[in-house]
Formats: C-alpha cells, sequence, structure tokens
C-alpha cells in the first residue's frame, strides 16, 4: 500500500514538472519586429496596442503557442492598416517589416524568410485569400454592355474593363441578312 502511494506521488510530481516545464517554454516565446527603413508603427494584438521605438523595434514578451493575427499601422494614416496571421510554436518570432516597390508592407520571416502580406483593414474576404473578383459597374445601352470588375490576387488588384457588343459586327450582319 505504502508503494503504491509512492509511486502515485512520484507520477503526480512527474506530471507537475512537465506541465511546469510546458509553461516555462511557452512563456519564453515572444515576438520581434523590426522596420527596414526605421518607420515607427503601431501593432494591436489581441485588445492591445503597442508602439514601436522611433526606430521601428518592437518587442513583445511572453506569447503562447498558437495563432496570432495583428494589425499593423503607422502614425498620420500615412500607410493604409494591414493585418498579418502567423502561427507561434515553441520558438520565437522574429519579422523585418518591409516595404515593397509597390507601396505594399510585407512581414519577412527572419528565419524561414516566408513573406507574409496583410489584408487590408475594412477588406473582408469572400471565399479565399486568393483571388477575388468585385463587379464595380455594369452599364445597358443599345450598343451592349459596359462591365468593370475589380480583380484582386493577393494585395495586388488590377481594374478590368469589358464590352459585350449586343450589335454584330458588318461582316456578320451581311451573312445573317443573306440567310
Amino acid at each position: 500500500m505504502f508503494r503504491q502511494s509512492y509511486h502515485k506521488m512520484l507520477l503526480a510530481g512527474l506530471a507537475f514538472w512537465l506541465m511546469t516545464q510546458a509553461a516555462v517554454a511557452q512563456s519564453n516565446n515572444f515576438l520581434y519586429i523590426q522596420s527596414e527603413n526605421s518607420q515607427p508603427y503601431y501593432l494591436q494584438l489581441k485588445g492591445n496596442n503597442y508602439s514601436s521605438n522611433a526606430k521601428g523595434y518592437l518587442l513583445i514578451p511572453q506569447l503562447n503557442n498558437g495563432d496570432y493575427s495583428v494589425v499593423i499601422g503607422f502614425a498620420g494614416d500615412q500607410y493604409p492598416e494591414n493585418t498579418y496571421s502567423f502561427t507561434v510554436e515553441n520558438k520565437p518570432k522574429g519579422y523585418s517589416l518591409k516595404l515593397t516597390s509597390e507601396g505594399e508592407w510585407i512581414l519577412k520571416d527572419m528565419v524561414s524568410m516566408e513573406e507574409i502580406r496583410g489584408i487590408p483593414s475594412g477588406y473582408v474576404p469572400t471565399k479565399s485569400a486568393g483571388r477575388q473578383v468585385q463587379k464595380l459597374m455594369e452599364k445597358v445601352s443599345e450598343a451592349g454592355i459596359d462591365q468593370v470588375y475589380r480583380i484582386r490576387n493577393g494585395a495586388k488588384a488590377d481594374t478590368v474593363t469589358l464590352f459585350i457588343s449586343t450589335t454584330p459586327e458588318p461582316a456578320v450582319r451581311k451573312k445573317l441578312s443573306k440567310q
């Protein structure tokens, strides 16, 4: 009986030690972001607001493992706010905040070099974060139908104008009138 109690206490002690080690390991996770051109910024994470220092460096300690979404913006609305998503798993995360030649801010992982593109605030994807098509305008006239679409592929967007004629081409009209 003493032996069973001893083993139960030993197992309970081992389980407590393992849980403590897991908690300590999780609290060692942190998020580090530095802007490429020393541009100061602010970051919103789980209802908390953080500001980088004047040189564009920010450190957020004691992150638990899991998925995170952060909003990054700049003072004076110099650039639009963007939401970035990433996962923390048993190690710190370090990113460089870079401005692309297209004027888009991205997070570049300092270890894997993976680039995370932000989703502009107010943008709600309908199905996937991939290609999105939005009809901006449609005008019907006797000559045909004018349509304008905005096509978003990631952070890039193009405008496409389409005209569908309701009157056949002259050569087609001649063929139709002969039949």
